[in-house]
């Protein structure tokens, strides 16, 4: 990682760079917020459950992050990556029932969550005293990599049924 020296004589992207991943995740969760815009509510009963379950998770991800240079305890990062774990899987969930610009979207969504899971998983695995925090970390990690996957399946399903042009 490239490091840049401010002002005051830090590096910066060194103090608080555990919190990365958490943002990131907070990001897809905006993401997958707007695939679910509000103009898919009469097309589908699931959109306003969706698109609040995606908010919450924001504001919740986004909370475990706090700031920028902020460097989140072990508590929060376990928990990030569980949240970002139901956010992938919640976005492979509903990819189904929504347009191919949307799914796209939400397959973004869906993978900038599992790429920010398996992060934290990683930042986990480098503490000493993990206990549990790890396995719950590699759950986290299973289950988004799973939830990409699906996503990924959905999109080629999608792909499959579109007629092509000539």
């Amino acid at each position: 990682m490239r490091t840049v020296t401010t002002t005051g004589g830090e590096e910066a992207g060194k103090q608080g760079s555990e919190a990365a991943p958490l943002h990131a995740a907070a990001l897809a969760a905006g993401l997958l917020t707007e695939a679910w815009s509000a103009g898919l509510e009469a097309s589908s009963p699931r959109a306003g459950v969706t698109r609040d379950l995606a908010l919450d998770l924001r504001v919740d991800l986004e909370v475990l992050a706090g700031r920028h240079d902020n460097t989140p305890s072990m508590d929060a990062i376990v928990e990030g990556a569980l949240r970002a774990a139901d956010l992938a899987n919640l976005g492979a969930a509903s990819l189904p029932d929504l347009p191919e610009t949307d799914a796209r979207r939400a397959a973004a969504a869906v993978h900038l969550a599992a790429g920010a899971a398996r992060s934290l998983c990683a930042l986990v695995g480098s503490v000493e005293h993990k206990g549990y925090a790890l396995k719950d970390a590699r759950s986290a990690a299973w289950r988004a990599g799973l939830a990409a996957r699906q996503a990924d399946e959905a999109l080629e399903d999608m792909r499959d049924t579109v007629p092509r042009k000539a």
